[in-house]
């Protein structure tokens, strides 16, 4: 038997009313770098009646340049959000059990929209929309939503430390935590965290390609397989940290027009950006070299070194001492 009919099995376990379930098509969907997404369209007959159902089969991934994975942690934290003013789709039957498909896994609803490329090259509706969308994901009460989870710490002294510890783990993982510049950066983030910072729930990746716009709304917001907890600005620098790698217009001292849409939808001017884009070149030297791991090491060590030329741009030559 293979996995397309163990699942159709495993679905008409868990609808025992449905006289029959059948898989009628199967299709990847354009992913991130990271995520392995298969859209399923399922037959569901019941009581005479035929029902066509579109879901979105999300496996756990064994590695890649985010390991460890944990598709349990992402269907946690949508399942929370259902009640809240972010827009996910809806998750269903969460299996742990890797003998039906090889690997842990979970289905959601699929939401029909428009994604983009990576970067935000002008101002636009969309824009200001996905702005806003992420200060709301900023603004959900995600203790009472027990979302602590998120924390690398149980009890964090700072926003920094609820987040960076999970990307210390990962760089010890991919043996690269005593890299220069890892180190180096590292130290100098935990001696110069702004005091302003407070804790919000992470999207952790707020790129346009994350968002399914319909018109100029944001119908849904995806992979949260980098959600956590620290700074709302850690998402903001993170982006702006994208274009160092990707190729993007970098703006100055950590800003971006993402920001500057934060900006305006909340009213609330965003201070030390170039600190937080700082973070952000610290979580791209660690996937790089994830990169590095599968592909080979010269486009990490480019990468490196742009990250490192960013840093002396917003820091000067000697940022590190």
């Amino acid at each position: 038997m293979d996995w397309r009919a163990r699942l159709a099995t495993y679905l008409s376990e868990r609808l025992p009313s449905a006289s029959a379930v059948e898989i009628v098509n199967l299709r990847g969907m354009p992913a991130g770098a990271s995520n392995d997404t298969v859209a399923i369209d399922l037959r569901v007959t019941s009581d005479g009646a035929t029902f066509d159902v579109e879901v979105v089969l999300r496996p756990e991934r064994a590695d890649g340049i985010l390991a460890p994975y944990d598709v349990h942690r992402q269907f946690r934290v949508m399942r929370a959000l259902q009640a809240t003013a972010v827009p996910v789709p809806a998750v269903a039957w969460y299996e742990p059990d890797p003998s039906i498909l090889g690997a842990p896994f979970f289905l959601m609803s699929r939401v029909r929209g428009e994604t983009l490329p990576l970067f935000w090259y002008a101002n636009s509706p969309r824009l200001t929309a996905a702005a806003a969308m992420l200060a709301s994901v900023h603004s959900v009460d995600w203790r009472a939503l027990d979302l602590g989870f998120l924390s690398a710490e149980p009890e964090p002294v700072s926003p920094l430390a609820a987040e960076a510890g999970t990307w210390r783990a990962r760089a010890e993982r991919l043996r690269i935590s005593r890299a220069p510049l890892v180190v180096t950066l590292g130290e100098w983030l935990r001696a110069n965290e702004p005091t302003d910072a407070r804790f919000a729930l992470l999207h952790g990746d707020p790129n346009p390609g994350n968002y399914l716009f319909s018109g100029d709304s944001v119908v849904a917001v995806l992979d949260w397989e980098l959600a956590a907890i620290g700074d709302p600005r850690s998402d903001l620098g993170f982006y702006a940290a994208l274009h160092t790698v990707f190729g993007g217009m970098s703006g100055s001292a950590g800003r971006s027009l993402l920001s500057d849409a934060y900006e305006a939808v909340t009213g609330q001017p965003q201070n030390n950006l170039d600190y937080y884009e700082a973070f952000g070149l610290y979580r791209m030297a660690i996937v790089t070299a994830g990169w590095a791991g599968r592909f080979g090491s010269t486009a990490s060590g480019y990468s490196m070194d742009a990250i490192a030329r960013r840093l002396a741009v917003l820091f000067g030559p000697r940022w590190e001492a």
